[in-house]
């Protein structure tokens, strides 16, 4: 898989104040490779990976996972605010509109039918899922925001938080060497 990457790169590089020389020292490459991809030529994989690792920038490491995994990332749009007090704001509005709907349209129900959905009841449940997706797409903005402000990242957050949700039993603690290699 190829990806062009351009404009994320570029983004990310002012955002860690790092250099197109600099990256490609990490990175073992030449200069003219990351010059290359910063104007748009394709990018393997691997090579996206060691950038993600070497830039450590979480809007990237999301742009990349969006672009090669379809995995959601932040919002990064003009209306959304930097601030973490406005995008907390933001993030009460769309769990709001999330709740109300699943109360509203009586989500639970329609999920607990054991009957193939009909379209009505399949329209309904993609209108919630729709909802769904905002909320977590702002708390995703805002859990990013917030590693930001904390000088971290969120993936160190996780890390730093996998032993609780083990000790919980929401992941096995076979499924967390991934984070024990950070």
């Amino acid at each position: 898989m190829k990806l062009k990457i351009g404009s994320n790169l570029t983004a990310a590089l002012s955002r860690t104040d790092g250099t197109q020389r600099w990256l490609a020292a990490m990175m073992g490459k030449g200069k003219s490779s990351v010059n290359n991809y910063v104007n748009n030529s394709p990018v393997s994989a691997d090579d996206a990976v060691s950038m993600a690792h070497v830039l450590d920038d979480d809007q990237f490491s999301q742009e990349l996972g969006s672009l090669m995994l379809g995995l959601i990332k932040s919002f990064t749009g003009s209306k959304i605010p930097t601030n973490m007090s406005s995008l907390l704001d933001y993030d009460d509005f769309e769990e709001d509109e999330e709740k109300q709907y699943l109360k509203a349209r009586h989500i639970r129900m329609v999920i607990s039918n054991p009957e193939t959905l009909d379209d009505q009841e399949r329209e309904v449940l993609k209108t919630y899922l729709f909802e769904k997706l905002d909320s977590t797409m702002m708390d995703l903005t805002v859990l990013t925001a917030g590693a930001d402000r904390l000088g971290t990242t969120l993936a160190a957050l996780l890390h730093e938080r996998m032993p609780t949700y083990v000790k919980m039993h929401y992941i096995r603690r076979e499924d967390i060497t991934w984070s024990q290699k950070r």
